[in-house]
């Protein structure tokens, strides 16, 4: 069945379907194309994103989703494969990917991200969040959906986003994995293809250069080089001696 836009006029009825069909209280925090929606940042959105603190309010609301008709989508396509979901259910076109506290693989609900979220509405047993406009920036600034340069370019256009809280953010999730690249690449396509420039690029540029030398750095010495030769070899290959500063290879 082909997927169909869901408005915030459609999406309050279904909220308030499944807070009336749930045992117990739920948190659910909407980030994506639906918390845009109720910001008026964006008219429909094709899928609708949730993610929750626990394995077992997301089980629970799966399980109401069902019983109101939801299932299973056929087949999706590879970059939704890649999202790694809990959950996607789908009814009448309308596809919900549902998260367990980590999104896309990747991305943790923080809990600062809960600090920064915003109530939306109670419905019955069901308490929807909206993930605040600088978090959302930075979960479609590491994912590969068409559709999410076009979407970071709309929350810029109509609201005031404090890039310092977006690049701390960044930081705090790069600890096990580095994202700077990734957002650092999507801020390129944004200046391309809308033509907006993002204060915090400069900064991202030196935390992945950062990133990029240490790595060369390792390699090298896992060859076998001592940190010095390492260190002259990074020279000869073009890095300067303050970006070799930046990566805390030098002092």
């Amino acid at each position: 069945m082909m997927e169909k836009r869901i408005s915030k006029e459609g999406l309050t009825p279904l909220f308030e379907k499944i807070g009336e069909k749930l045992k117990f209280g739920i948190t659910a925090y909407l980030f994506g194309g639906g918390a845009m929606c109720f910001r008026n940042q964006k008219p429909s959105t094709k899928d609708v994103d949730l993610v929750f603190v626990s394995q077992k309010d997301c089980a629970d609301f799966s399980s109401v989703l069902v019983g109101l008709g939801f299932k299973p989508p056929e087949s999706i396509g590879e970059e939704y494969v890649r999202m790694e979901a809990s959950n996607i259910l789908q009814n009448n076109g309308v596809r919900v990917d549902l998260f367990a506290m980590t999104v896309c693989n990747a991305l943790e609900l923080s809990p600062n991200m809960t600090k920064r979220s915003e109530l939306l509405r109670q419905f019955g047993k069901l308490n929807i969040k909206l993930i605040s406009n600088e978090d959302i920036v930075l979960f479609k600034g590491i994912t590969d959906r068409t559709d999410d340069t076009d979407d970071i370019a709309a929350i810029i256009t109509t609201s005031k986003i404090n890039w310092q809280t977006v690049l701390k953010e960044c930081k705090l999730q790069s600890r096990n994995r580095q994202w700077f690249g990734s957002l650092l690449a999507k801020f390129y396509d944004l200046k391309e293809k809308h033509k907006i420039d993002v204060p915090i690029v400069r900064e991202l540029d030196k935390l992945y250069k950062a990133y990029i030398i240490k790595i060369h750095y390792e390699k090298k010495l896992k060859l076998g080089l001592k940190k010095e030769d390492a260190i002259e070899e990074l020279r000869k290959e073009g890095f300067t001696k303050l970006e070799l500063k930046n990566s805390g290879i030098i002092t």
